[in-house]
């Protein structure tokens, strides 16, 4: 278990002029790539940051951010009855390395819900934007409101709460959002309860940048238990996952469909 001073975040961004950085990123020259039928943005971490930076100074409407990983791509692909949520999205990245393999090399980074909650924290500290954290569980968010407020002291977070609510805890935290009128929220549940829990409830999320993270909270907190080494280096987190709890058999013959789908994609993208 991690302690309270160990949470992960990129220290040599401190020296950097970031926000200098992201104003030099020309957002408007940023690609989109289809795969499966599906707009995923095909940008770096520094590129998406950049273009949630111009959406919060904006601050035109509710903005939504999706991570794509090989099962979530699997269930969300046209045809299926969550693809509507893909169409809803403003920003659609991709968190999975598989999908990268899928197609051949094309998208330029993988950009996880951690080191994109971690810059989006730090950016907000520095332009003093609120942060309104829902999701996990109570000692979960405890722990990681702890951590971000050692390491971030002038980040205002406005709220948090853990994500196992009866309906009337629910209803309040809907109104302690739409109160505080957050700049960024991140929400933290399991697929696809997440991804329909924002859908149904984007009047409560004023002009917020909504951010899926999902078991980011865990990984942030030392509770979620780490793939190994030859897993995470190859961006395999997501096949580690699914081998570690081998009752989640859909998942298992949804991987292996995609990999079949994989090898079909790649061969159109030779073609």
């Amino acid at each position: 278990m991690k302690q309270p001073s160990e949470i992960v975040h990129n220290s040599s961004k401190e020296e950097r002029d970031i926000l200098l950085e992201y104003q030099n990123i020309d957002v408007s020259k940023l690609e989109t790539i289809k795969v499966l039928g599906i707009n995923i943005d095909n940008v770096t971490n520094d590129e998406a940051i950049a273009k949630m930076y111009r959406i919060l100074e904006k601050k035109a409407g509710i903005h939504y951010v999706l991570f794509l990983d090989p099962i979530k791509l699997m269930r969300m692909r046209p045809g299926k009855s969550l693809h509507r949520i893909t169409e809803k999205a403003g920003t659609i990245l991709v968190e999975g390395a598989g999908i990268n393999w899928m197609t051949s090399g094309r998208l330029k980074e993988r950009v996880t819900p951690v080191a994109v909650m971690m810059d989006l924290i730090r950016l907000a500290e520095l332009k003093e934007f609120t942060i309104f954290i829902f999701g996990s569980k109570d000692e979960i968010i405890e722990r990681v409101f702890f951590n971000l407020t050692r390491h971030f002291p002038r980040v205002r977070i406005v709220g948090r709460q853990a994500g196992h609510l009866d309906r009337q805890r629910e209803m309040r935290v809907k109104e302690a959002i739409r109160k505080t009128e957050p700049d960024i929220i991140f929400l933290a549940m399991d697929f696809p309860e997440q991804e329909v829990w924002i859908e149904n409830n984007t009047g409560f999320f004023g002009k917020a940048l909504v951010v899926g993270v999902g078991g980011a909270l865990d990984m942030l907190s030392g509770a979620d238990k780490k793939a190994p080494e030859y897993f995470k280096t190859r961006g395999l987190s997501w096949l580690w996952r699914i081998i570690a709890r081998p009752y989640r058999i859909r998942r298992m013959w949804e991987t292996v469909y995609f990999l079949i789908l994989g090898l079909i994609e790649r061969f159109k993208n030779k073609a």
